[in-house]
């Protein structure tokens, strides 16, 4: 029989554990060195930026060719029937880099974006407590027929509204009033059904064929501090109604873990690991302009994070593990590296690289996905093009380029995923990983979506609500 102590010392022990908790120090901030504040002057060689064109015109010619018709949603992935409302997210953040670096002319962009905009807009079997339905048909904007989930899902509405923010502050005028109201409708407190007002990942209907019925909120709901999570956070703290904001307090509630690896500073990890965990939110936050936030304003005992350098050292990280694993796969060195979600050889995978908050690694026998590097630029600008130019020089047994598709021949550019030990490239692409990949490489040439994402009033709303400039770098 186990041993059983005395109700009276089982309650000691107990108080006497959460005395030590309460008392024990937080990390230290995590806060940019001051002899890295260069890195924000950082400037690409021309022959760089030509490379940077290509693969930025692969990436928006994705987003302007694969599409439905007459709605013109932007599919999921290339080979998918489907639509998804996060790809429709990059999709409308594209348009303005189109028109700036002359691959459309501004009155197309504005009549993409108007027919994008209005064809979700009009329709109410795609949406719930202002919130939009994972996937959607391509052609239509309403619920698809081809078998996939029906979700209503918080963080890829987070995407849309965050992807059509920039649209809106860029064409103006009609667009930014079709944007307005999907800031205006998005009721996120309605999903704040976890404990401490915790987001819920979505919602499902009782019936899948009839969306706007009855139904649940997941019991599952948003925990770690990664980017996905902020995103939702922080553009449900943005409502400009108060019966649909999220108290700011949510936002620093997340779960913030900080680790290391080896000698390399210490960071706030994510759940598993995958790189897109740390460039999400990034690809329209100018987290550099923000500097530290402050849990303890908000009374929540949580370590002050600079989310840029929490990134940084993130990825840094990421690529000295990459490293350490050259002589265990080909696809893995100093210059090619970045595992995140995509589509690989054997379906779609989530890669597990530590240190993270689950501590386990799973390299899926070192599958990159270009796009993770690449997205990385805004971080580490040396590094990622060091990785982009060796990705481009791959080559296959006969010499031809073994990752790239050359948008001047039909292609998008990067595959979504190679793997050189399966002698593997996808013949895939998908629009989570394009939209990252090209809205980082402007934002590391020329900061136009941060630009325009950080101008918003939703945007200024959500940087004062959350006092994210209570302490701006120096």
């Amino acid at each position: 029989m186990p041993c059983q102590l005395p109700l009276v010392v089982v309650t000691l022990w107990l108080h006497f554990l959460a005395a030590v908790t309460q008392s024990a120090p937080l990390p230290e901030p995590i806060r940019q060195p001051p002899d890295l504040r260069g890195e924000a002057g950082y400037r690409f060689e021309p022959a760089d930026e030509a490379l940077l064109d290509d693969v930025q015109r692969g990436c928006f010619l994705y987003f302007w060719r694969e599409v439905g018709t007459p709605a013109k949603l932007a599919k999921d992935r290339k080979k998918a029937p489907v639509a998804s409302i996060a790809s429709v997210g990059f999709q409308l953040s594209a348009l303005p880099i189109g028109v700036e670096r002359g691959w459309i002319t501004r009155a197309e962009g504005f009549e993409r974006a108007r027919t994008v905009l209005k064809a979700i807009t009009e329709r109410d079997d795609n949406t719930k407590y202002g919130l939009y339905y994972h996937y959607l048909d391509q052609d239509t904007a309403g619920q698809s027929s081809q078998g996939y989930e029906v979700l209503v899902s918080t963080v890829d509405s987070a995407l849309l509204i965050a992807g059509a923010i920039p649209a809106g502050e860029y064409f103006g005028g009609e667009i930014k009033l079709l944007v307005d109201q999907l800031v205006v409708e998005a009721n996120w407190r309605a999903f704040a059904t976890g404990p401490q007002g915790r987001i819920s990942l979505g919602w499902r209907p009782a019936d899948p064929k009839r969306p706007a019925g009855e139904g649940d909120f997941l019991n599952e709901h948003w925990d770690y501090a990664g980017d996905e999570q902020r995103l939702i956070g922080f553009l449900a703290a943005a409502s400009p109604d108060p019966a649909h904001a999220v108290d700011p307090q949510g936002y620093y509630q997340l779960r913030r873990t900080v680790k290391r690896h080896g000698d390399m500073l210490p960071y706030a990890v994510t759940a598993q690991g995958a790189l897109f965990a740390y460039f999400f939110s990034h690809c329209w936050i100018d987290y550099r302009s923000l500097g530290l936030d402050d849990p303890v304003r908000f009374g929540v005992d949580a370590v002050r994070v600079d989310w840029f350098e929490n990134s940084r050292r993130a990825v840094l990280t990421h690529r000295r593990r990459c490293a350490e694993q050259s002589g265990r796969f080909k696809s893995l060195r100093g210059d090619l590296w970045g595992l995140s979600a995509c589509a690989g050889r054997d379906g779609y995978l989530v890669p597990e690289v530590q240190p993270n908050e689950i501590d386990k690694d799973t390299w899926y026998e070192g599958t990159v996905a270009p796009y993770a590097a690449a997205s990385s630029i805004l971080f580490a600008p040396r590094e990622a093009m060091a990785a982009i130019r060796a990705f481009r020089g791959l080559k296959d047994a006969q010499g031809r380029p073994f990752v790239w598709r050359d948008p001047r021949e039909g292609g998008y550019g990067f595959v979504d995923s190679f793997n050189l030990d399966q002698n593997f490239a996808s013949d895939d692409y998908v629009g989570i990983d394009q939209g990252p990949m090209l809205l980082a490489i402007e934002n590391a040439r020329t900061g136009l979506i941060w630009k325009l994402f950080m101008q918003s009033e939703t945007v200024r709303r959500a940087v004062n609500r959350l006092h994210l400039e209570n302490e701006p770098r120096p």
